[in-house]
């Protein structure tokens, strides 16, 4: 997350909305209420354990390699012309000659028939 200001701040908008989720909770029943600050509170103390080295190491969890820091800058994404690029892609693969198939012209003769009035032995 170093390094990517869009990580940095949906963290820290995760973080804003974590703190009004209180007063809007306020008013559920507070069994719902206490069920989730100690399903919180656990999740957030087993994350904290789980970050530790030799917690890591006792229960052969495998170390995440370091990602190169790339300083190369990528390549901006113009939303206009990726759009355009998808248009003329669906425009050319729509443009081809389509034949109607035998099932097609059945369903067609089928539906022009004229319906049985009624079912008389």
């Amino acid at each position: 997350m170093q390094g990517n200001p869009a990580a940095v701040t949906i963290k820290n908008l995760s973080r804003v909305f974590a703190v009004l989720t209180v007063p809007f909770t306020m008013s559920f029943p507070k069994a719902i209420f206490c069920y989730w600050i100690t399903s919180n509170l656990f999740s957030l103390g087993y994350g904290l354990v789980l970050k530790v080295p030799g917690v890591k190491k006792a229960l052969g969890v495998p170390e995440i390699p370091k990602q190169p820091v790339v300083t190369a800058p990528r390549p901006s994404i113009d939303l206009y012309t990726a759009l355009k690029q998808a248009k003329t892609a669906s425009q050319q693969s729509t443009s081809l000659p389509i034949e109607p198939t035998e099932v097609a012209n059945q369903i067609t003769s089928f539906s022009s028939r004229p319906s049985i009035r009624g079912l008389e032995i």
